[in-house]
């Protein structure tokens, strides 16, 4: 019996990595999962457009609240207890978070935090940055303090090491002006298409149902009405709970929803090898570098914190944004042949409020006949699963053993930075 023919436990909606690794752990966790996605693979829009960086609370050293810093963390001990079996899930757990391998989902490349120093800064910024600058030392510290055997959330209060376990002294053979100091963090890049393999064989092992190029038409209360791309009838899926992990997507089915884009420049082959964010309170100072090498390409990869409108994305204004992406790239890494270089732009949905602060973090938030589940970052998709199962009284489990040895590769989709990346190569 499929799955439009029987009531299931849950029906999934949207196939990108929040989708997936909900509908992954819940079906880990017991539950009858259906993921319904509309492409022909998973992962492909927003989720297969992030940079590959894993987060582990170090962006948000910085600033005042510790709550951006704290969920981080609180990540990582869910990546610790519930995926630590899976075969490729290569963090070292024991006194600290380190690399067991330098292949698998998480590179051993950490990444340094480069922070602009109060000169480098205008004035109403000055005192508020100081005072940022003495937070991110003081949290970086403790975080080489903690026991990764234990929860690390729990360990908040514990005291730092001092500082010069995290202060970084070599040059990172970049030119970053004005640097008050560079500090060493356990943030990486990840192999974003290796997750999506091992959470979809690990979904598909245990039972899952998988429909693609399956478009949702309509929710109702416990049933998704969808129509297919091969024109077929309009088909019903019936499920207790449903769950809408459709990103952008999620303005047909609700309000307070919001898209931003960003600017990311891929350059084949790298420019250097080190992964680097320089830090500052002002958005436009702001560059990260992602390092890359996957299957005989190596690239980098090149962003900032500013976002944009995705109206304002397209034609000469995309022209325009990739040559300031290059000329920015140019004052940092010196001169490069601009024709090694492409753009593309990372998306990001967001829940608005009247404070309109910023979606960091993910959102899960029950709107009557639906639960709207969007993950903040895709490093999140761990937490996101986790709690997405508490939410609906399911304890997660660590298990895995029942891995499907299906051909998976019709679907899933390569990142889009590196198929920029192989486009460049062959080019050249």
């Amino acid at each position: 019996m499929n799955a439009s023919q029987r009531t299931l436990d849950f029906a999934v909606v949207g196939g990108g990595i929040a989708g997936l690794a909900i509908a992954e752990l819940l079906q880990r966790s017991g539950a009858s999962v259906v993921l319904i996605e509309k492409n022909k693979t998973l992962c492909s829009e927003a989720s297969g457009e992030q940079q590959g960086w894993f987060h582990t609370g170090a962006l948000y050293t910085a600033l005042p609240d510790q709550f951006f810093f704290r969920a981080m963390v609180g990540n990582l001990d869910d990546l610790i207890d519930y995926y630590r079996a899976f075969p490729n899930m290569n963090l070292r757990v024991d006194k600290h978070v380190s690399s067991s391998s330098p292949e698998g989902w998480f590179s051993n490349r950490t990444n340094f935090y480069a922070y602009t120093n109060c000169k480098g800064v205008s004035w109403k910024w000055k005192i508020p940055w100081f005072f940022a600058l003495q937070r991110a030392k003081r949290r970086m510290s403790w975080f080489e303090n903690l026991d990764a055997s234990r929860s690390l959330s729990r360990q908040m209060s514990k005291a730092s090491k001092p500082l010069k376990f995290v202060l970084h002294t070599p040059s990172l053979g970049v030119k970053l002006d004005e640097i008050a100091f560079v500090l060493k963090s356990r943030d990486r890049a990840m192999n974003t298409r290796l997750i999506i393999e091992d959470l979809l064989r690990s979904f598909l092992g245990y039972g899952g149902v998988i429909r693609t190029e399956t478009k949702v038409q309509s929710v109702e209360k416990g049933c998704v009405i969808a129509e297919t791309t091969s024109g077929e009838s309009p088909v019903t899926i019936s499920a207790r709970h449903i769950i809408l992990t459709t990103g952008k997507e999620s303005t047909a089915f609700t309000s307070n929803i919001r898209v931003v884009m960003s600017p990311l420049l891929v350059v084949c082959p790298a420019l250097v090898d080190v992964n680097f964010i320089k830090m500052s309170p002002d958005m436009k100072d702001t560059i990260n570098h992602i390092y890359h090498r996957f299957n005989g390409l190596d690239y980098s990869l090149i962003g900032n914190a500013v976002y944009h409108d995705p109206q304002d994305c397209t034609g000469s204004r995309r022209e325009m944004l990739r040559q300031h992406m290059v000329e920015k790239a140019r004052k940092v890494f010196g001169d490069f042949d601009d024709r090694r270089a492409e753009i593309y732009f990372g998306s990001k949905t967001e829940v608005t409020s009247s404070s309109f602060l910023r979606n960091y973090l993910y959102q899960i938030v029950d709107r009557g006949t639906y639960t709207l589940a969007l993950p903040g970052k895709f490093s999140l998709c761990f937490s996101l699963a986790a709690n997405v199962c508490r939410h609906f009284g399911i304890e997660p489990v660590e298990r895995i053993a029942a891995v499907s040895q299906q051909d998976i590769s019709h679907l899933v989709q390569e990142p889009r930075h590196h198929h920029l990346a192989k486009q460049i190569s062959l080019q050249l």
